[in-house]
């Protein structure tokens, strides 16, 4: 394991107040807003993606009209054919973590379920892809994009800005998913976190994240 870099670490202190609140926002609000989904009131799927697609456009503009940020900045950067081959190793990868953790998760005696987070229940196929959709391009722009992309820039330590995202999406999943699937999003987590660090361009983790998330809807409903 790196050793931290604890001058990076002690540069989080010179991140201005807005890119510091919209970083709360990006990595706080989505969990939060699943946490109140869960425990106070049921939320409309419709509503749900909505207030997902609402979320990460209040980032991607504080971004780009308040931090001065070009979209290349937090992520949109232009990708090329290997950024295919990416996303196809990339969901190949995270089926193989699923798949060679369950025994060790069953083994373990930890609790699972098959259908934490998704759409499966109640709403039909068309809707529950949708969110499959949403929940690749949301979650990657505001747990990989913008937040790493804007660590990076004040700590210029890629262990420091993967390993912050990375804890906070994995303690998010916590809301929805039990020990046993969280321990898997971990592992999935970490990947996905080194993919953008490696490539550095958010549209190989959108399609992977989102393709796996389709092929479970898939599964719910036509397995």
């Amino acid at each position: 394991m790196p050793n931290v870099d604890h001058a990076s670490v002690s540069r989080l202190a010179d991140i201005p107040p807005v890119t510091a609140g919209n970083l709360v926002v990006a990595l706080l609000v989505l969990p939060l807003f699943a946490l109140f989904g869960q425990t106070v009131v049921e939320i409309a799927p419709v509503a749900e993606l909505a207030t997902q697609w609402g979320i990460v456009v209040a980032v991607v503009g504080v971004a780009i009209s308040v931090e001065e940020q070009s979209f290349a900045g937090i992520g949109f950067r232009r990708p090329t054919w290997l950024d295919l081959g990416y996303t196809a190793a990339t969901v190949i990868v995270v089926l193989l973590v699923f798949a060679g953790t369950d025994p060790v998760v069953e083994a373990l005696g930890l609790p699972v379920t098959g259908d934490a987070g998704t759409m499966a229940a109640g709403v039909g196929v068309g809707v529950a892809l949708a969110g499959a959709v949403t929940t690749g391009i949301v979650e990657e722009i505001l747990f990989r994009g913008y937040p790493i992309e804007r660590l990076l820039a004040y700590t210029d330590s890629p262990f420091v800005a993967g390993g912050l995202t990375w804890g906070v999406f994995t303690v998010a999943h916590a809301a929805v998913w039990p020990v046993g699937n969280l321990l898997q999003i971990g592992a999935v987590a970490a990947m996905l976190t080194v993919v953008y660090l490696r490539r550095r361009t958010l549209f190989p983790v959108i399609g992977a994240h989102s393709l796996v998330w389709a092929l479970a809807v898939m599964g719910q409903y036509y397995g």
